[in-house]
């Protein structure tokens, strides 16, 4: 009879695998969708999927692995143990990597319709790798969990030690060993350092490879020790262990040649992914430009993304800014004007000086505004086009002085 062929057919990861898909989907579905505008960013993203998939996945490894333990004298006497245990986890874990593949499937459809152009490399493409070894881990441990103990209690155990150790390793000092993905905000001119990335999936396969084996030595090799070979898979994953717990805590590295810069009047620097948005967000801005040079200003002369602040002549663009919402355009120009220490408190002139530059360019640009402010100049609202201008000069003169 062909055990591990038994095994891999009756895996309850067949059961298990609409759960593993519905889990993926709807943790997609359900949450902001601001990454579909870059590939690398959604990949990403979406590998925060394994902390939810990774404890469900334990749970019912662990059941696989009580399932195994009742027959576990029949099975061991085939005495081919590690093949049991590795056919045993490969087989539940394939179903969940084919859901979380799916649902990554689906994530490309969203990024793809929403206009994005094609442009995966090498670093999107490996990106998932490390996310998917991570969920293998947590199946071997799973599996020789509910092998070795023989206890209903071992999958909700497993379920719940394998979500518990994630929350702490994420949010502690050794968040690399399942820092995976879930990036919150855009990563365009970044991506994940490779080198920690290999790091990950060199120490999740050695993990699973020595759960495996640590399982089956407790469950027969203490009969016939094979200390060299348990010798040798410590010793490698406590290296690849140190190596992890020693690396930055920085997880991306710039991505060159990944803004590209548009024209020089004024210069438009936006992500591979982002250029077809470039003239729709230059008409945008046209008439911010044309209203801050008719009062004797020069409105900023380049507009970046890959900008880390807002300042002089240079503004920083942002999701909503690139896709042309007028309001956050003018906010975001403001910006530049006035220094990061600059507080606009209630009733001060600073506040002043902000309200009336920015009715002048909402008026500019057609955005509805509100007349009824108390710190609005009235001759800004039913001043002469002369009153206006020098109404907005003073304004923008008071927000460049608090910069200093």
């Amino acid at each position: 009879m062909n055990i591990t062929g038994l095994i891999a057919r009756r895996s309850l990861g067949r059961t298990a695998f609409p759960a593993f898909l519905a889990l993926a989907v709807l943790n997609t579905l359900l949450r902001s969708m601001t990454w579909r505008h870059e590939w690398m960013w959604a990949v990403y993203q979406y590998n925060f999927t394994v902390m939810l998939l990774g404890p469900l996945l334990a749970g019912i490894a662990g059941w696989e692995g009580y399932r195994l333990a009742k027959a576990q004298e029949f099975l061991l006497s085939h005495r081919r143990p590690i093949a049991l245990l590795a056919t045993a986890t490969a087989a539940l874990w394939a179903w969940c990597a084919a859901a979380f593949l799916l649902g990554l499937i689906m994530v490309g459809g969203i990024v793809a319709g929403s206009g994005t152009p094609w442009q995966v490399g090498v670093q999107e493409l490996v990106t998932p790798v490390p996310a998917l070894l991570l969920l293998l881990a947590e199946c071997a441990a799973g599996v020789v969990a509910g092998w070795l103990s023989g206890s209903k209690l071992a999958p909700p155990l497993a379920a719940i030690t394998v979500f518990l150790a994630t929350l702490l390793l994420y949010a502690g000092n050794l968040s690399a060993f399942v820092m995976v993905g879930g990036a919150t905000s855009s990563l365009v001119g970044l991506a994940p350092k490779m080198a920690t990335q290999t790091w990950q999936s060199l120490f999740f396969v050695l993990t699973a490879a020595l759960v495996i084996l640590a399982g089956t030595w407790l469950a027969t090799w203490y009969r016939t020790p094979r200390w060299p070979v348990m010798g040798a898979a410590v010793l490698a994953t406590a290296a690849v262990a140190v190596q992890l717990a020693t690396v930055s805590p920085i997880y991306l590295e710039r991505r060159e040649g990944d803004v590209v810069c548009h024209g020089a009047s004024p210069q438009i620097c936006l992500g591979r992914s982002y250029q077809h948005f470039e003239p729709h967000l230059r008409q945008a801005l046209s008439p911010f430009i044309h209203a801050i040079d008719k009062i004797g200003f020069q409105a900023p002369v380049s507009y970046r993304q890959d900008a880390h602040i807002s300042q002089p002549g240079t503004a920083q663009l942002g999701l909503d800014t690139i896709t042309g919402n007028k309001e956050l355009l003018a906010d975001m120009i403001l910006g530049t004007y006035y220094g990061p220490d600059c507080t606009i408190e209630p009733q001060s002139q600073m506040e002043k000086n902000y309200t009336n530059a920015r009715y002048y360019l909402a008026q500019a640009a057609g955005i509805p505004s509100d007349n009824d402010d108390p710190t609005l100049d009235p001759r800004l609202v039913r001043g002469s086009a002369h009153e206006r201008t020098m109404v907005a000069h003073q304004a923008f003169a008071g927000l460049i002085a608090c910069r200093g």
